[in-house]
């Protein structure tokens, strides 16, 4: 017994061994422009103004949020435009599929028609709220850092918005992109290898089996930033966010955001817990929250 689990320990000291080893990309230019705690703005803060429209963004950062989060889609005709849905139909007065409508089109609908802070009452209908393009956004904060989630895989537009960061000046070091989608991002990531990219779904579920054991430094990395739920599903089942899955992804500069906190308790806990970053749809709360920790550090 006491040979097997000799064999075990040094079976297990190598791997630790190994793991120093291996290449991990653990920072990035864009981590440089940020800081703690991040404060993203999920679609611009859908809570308080409609899902990723000008006027949301436009109000995010006027309120100080560092990070703009954002799900893109392209049209039939090419322009990337910022929805979290294929389709028009659940926030707009029209219907159709994004990859199937001209620009034009999709400048014709009332971008808020169904927008309600309560589920009650429609105050941007009517308003000129549109769906908005990409490069609109890039336009009008040219200095922000954007959090882009790729919706779209097919047809894929990762040459597209590839391009489009590049055009803006922002690819190297003012935006991470995501995906739901491995193979999207990987597709993205080997087309656009200088943009900082989020952790994959699949790495992630490896990283948090690795972190229970002290032996995540066998999975090799590029992504810098994990954007993480506080609870999430797997095929292992249910897994919970906690400090050593954490501090397992956070090694030198690598940041772990966790989404979607719209409470101000929950903000503290994750902060005091070690994120990085938080995502909300109440951007207000979450600087209410940074100013009050600022004042109390003073």
């Amino acid at each position: 017994m006491k040979k097997f689990l000799m064999i075990i320990f040094t079976m297990y000291l190598l791997l630790y061994i190994v793991g120093f080893v291996i290449p991990q990309k653990t920072t990035h230019p864009v981590l440089e422009r940020l800081s703690k705690p991040v404060t993203i703005a999920h679609q611009g803060g859908n809570k308080v103004y409609p899902d990723e429209s000008l006027l949301a963004f436009t109000k995010a950062v006027d309120m100080g949020i560092q990070v703009l989060e954002m799900d893109i889609h392209r049209t039939r005709d090419g322009v990337i435009v910022i929805n979290h849905d294929q389709a028009i139909d659940r926030l707009t007065d029209s219907s159709g599929l994004i990859w199937e409508m001209s620009w034009l089109e999709l400048q014709e609908v009332d971008g808020a028609y169904n927008w309600s802070p309560d589920g009650l009452t429609y105050p941007y209908r009517g308003k000129g709220v549109k769906i908005l393009s990409l490069n609109t956004l890039l336009d009008s904060f040219p200095k922000q850092v954007y959090d882009i989630e790729i919706k779209q895989h097919d047809p894929p537009l990762e040459k597209d918005l590839c391009d489009l960061l590049r055009k803006y000046g922002v690819a190297a070091d003012q935006t991470i992109v995501a995906s739901f989608r491995d193979e999207t991002l990987a597709r993205f990531h080997d087309i656009c290898p200088e943009v900082a990219i989020s952790l994959p779904v699949n790495q992630g579920t490896i990283l948090y089996i690795l972190s229970r054991v002290g032996l995540e430094r066998l999975l090799p990395l590029d992504a810098v930033v994990a954007q993480l739920p506080t609870t999430f599903s797997t095929k292992l089942g249910q897994l919970e966010l906690d400090r050593r899955y954490i501090e397992a992804f956070a090694k030198r500069d690598r940041q772990v955001w966790v989404w979607t906190v719209n409470d101000l308790i929950e903000m503290k806990r994750l902060v005091n817990m070690g994120a990085h970053g938080i995502i909300t749809d109440r951007p207000d709360i979450l600087m209410d929250f940074i100013h009050h920790s600022e004042e109390d550090a003073n």
